[in-house]
């Protein structure tokens, strides 16, 4: 039991207690009421589970919560003697009430519907995969000789021939490389420009183009599988991300790959290390927003059924869109 289920129970408890003191000295004579019942006010009671979530939710002693319990059902049973449960307003009023409880109850259901399963921890940790399961990348700085899919086997040797000549002017960015340290973001979102990339660049577009189209610039990390370490859904093409793996340390160079957009020379920047958080401690991380896609899969279960009944159905989507289910 949590903490707060325990501290309702001690308040129930104590609320229970504070009924039957209040039957035993000033109701002597009355039928005595049930256990699970604080008062009375004419044909409605007041439970003690009730008293007992006003006691802990206003911080307040049980006898004080079941005065105020008492108050509210003797104000409610005038409202209902005036027939004020029939206004329009009230009735909506009653209605979002009502609607806010029905989502609190999907949650609880979906909250002891049992742990997170494989299942359901495979689709979170895909909505997650930066922070949980992030397989190792290669943040690379690249030159790449664009080439049209239509190309000839003359057009794709001349490129071949530039990315050769570019992977030779970039040598002195390998040393530029090898003598400096990956730069690091010092409270900003980007880290400063890296003097190796740089270089390579700037060497890369010292090559003559020769009529083709050559693009250098700094790429964010890939892993080895494609796909780039962003919130972004993004994925560069399986050739490079391969080649791009295939560096050790920084500064190393691919001899010229080619992908479906040209011939390249890629160099390494660094290697950013994997993150992976074990399968179990994963399972306790995500346990909350798991258990709220439950209950919004249920609410939108039951909202599939109302919709078929023509005369609920816009009720039901007008108070339900006012309120939300979160983790």
């Amino acid at each position: 039991m949590s903490p707060g289920r325990r501290a309702i129970a001690a308040i129930a408890c104590l609320c229970a207690c504070a009924a039957w003191a209040v039957l035993s000295t000033s109701a002597r004579g009355a039928a005595p009421l049930p256990p699970d019942v604080a008062a009375r006010v004419g044909a409605s009671d007041v439970a003690v589970d009730s008293v007992a979530r006003i006691a802990a939710a206003q911080q307040i002693p049980p006898a004080q919560a079941r005065d105020a319990a008492v108050r509210d059902a003797l104000w409610a049973a005038e409202a209902r003697a005036r027939g004020l449960e029939q206004e329009p307003d009230v009735r909506r009023e009653i209605s979002l009430v009502l609607a806010r409880r029905m989502l609190h109850r999907l949650k609880e259901e979906a909250a002891n519907a049992g742990p997170v399963t494989d299942e359901e921890l495979r689709v979170a940790t895909e909505r997650h995969w930066l922070d949980l399961d992030r397989p190792e990348g290669y943040r690379t700085v690249h030159a790449v000789v664009k080439l049209p899919e239509d190309a000839g086997e003359a057009t794709r040797d001349r490129a071949k021939a530039i990315a050769d000549a570019i992977r030779t002017a970039v040598l002195s960015s390998r040393e530029v490389a090898q003598r400096t340290e990956p730069p690091r973001a010092a409270g900003t979102p980007q880290p400063p420009p890296d003097p190796a990339a740089e270089a390579f660049i700037s060497a890369a577009k010292g090559v003559p183009a020769e009529g083709f189209e050559v693009v250098a610039q700094a790429l964010s990390p890939v892993t080895e599988a494609g796909r780039v370490l962003t919130p972004e859904t993004q994925q560069f093409d399986p050739a490079f991300s391969r080649a791009a793996a295939s560096l050790v340390a920084r500064g190393d160079l691919t001899a010229p790959v080619t992908s479906a957009f040209g011939v390249h020379v890629i160099m390494l920047l660094e290697r950013i290390p994997a993150q992976v958080v074990p399968v179990e401690e994963r399972r306790g991380l995500v346990h909350d927003e798991v258990v709220a896609d439950r209950a919004r899969a249920a609410q939108s279960r039951f909202l599939e059924v109302a919709r078929r009944e023509p005369k609920i159905a816009g009720a039901v989507d007008a108070l339900l869109e006012l309120v939300r289910i979160e983790p």
